[in-house]
């Protein structure tokens, strides 16, 4: 018996870069957490955020001490990695990135990518207004110790066992215009 992926149409080839598009897409919006890797003069270092895609960027808030930030110089090369836990080695599929970071400076861009971010994770509202209460118990004033950054992919992989076994399938994340 011959099962067709959903996010395949009745004849697409299952390696087309259409098709991958729309595989790597629905890993973007299913997942939550992209791992974001650096290297400096102390090292490599990874740290896992919490994402929301606006295309072409995945936003997230970060304090401007983290590592991850701090240390990374606007040219500097970086790499992020969004995969599916499973307990199949047949299921493993996930994006290997490389790009840039930049914290979001521009007023619409941020306002854009903080409401999309809240929409996603409703139960960050709280972390992120200014605190009126004399209590941190009431309210995390941590507003005032984030701010709002892109990661924006240069190079993407999508990674699917079920696809591909063991390759790294280049993929483009950016709709094509029509």
């Amino acid at each position: 018996m011959n099962i067709r992926n959903p996010l395949q149409g009745p004849s697409d080839d299952p390696l087309a870069p259409e098709v991958l598009h729309r595989h790597a897409c629905a890993l973007i919006h299913s997942m939550r957490t992209m791992v974001l890797a650096t290297q400096d003069h102390q090292g490599p270092w990874a740290a896992p955020v919490y994402y929301v895609y606006v295309e072409p960027s995945f936003c997230f808030f970060s304090s401007p001490n983290a590592r991850h930030v701090q240390r990374t110089q606007p040219d500097d090369l970086v790499a992020a990695a969004i995969f599916a836990d499973s307990d199949q080695w047949q299921e493993i599929q996930g994006l290997q990135m490389s790009g840039y970071l930049r914290e979001i400076s521009k007023r619409t861009d941020q306002l854009k990518s903080i409401g999309r971010f809240l929409a996603r994770f409703p139960f960050a509202v709280p972390f992120l207004r200014p605190s009126k209460s004399e209590s941190a118990d009431v309210v995390p004033e941590v507003a005032e110790k984030v701010r709002i950054y892109a990661f924006t992919p240069q190079e993407s992989y999508y990674v699917n066992n079920h696809l591909a076994f063991g390759k790294r399938l280049p993929v483009e994340l950016r709709r094509r215009k029509k």
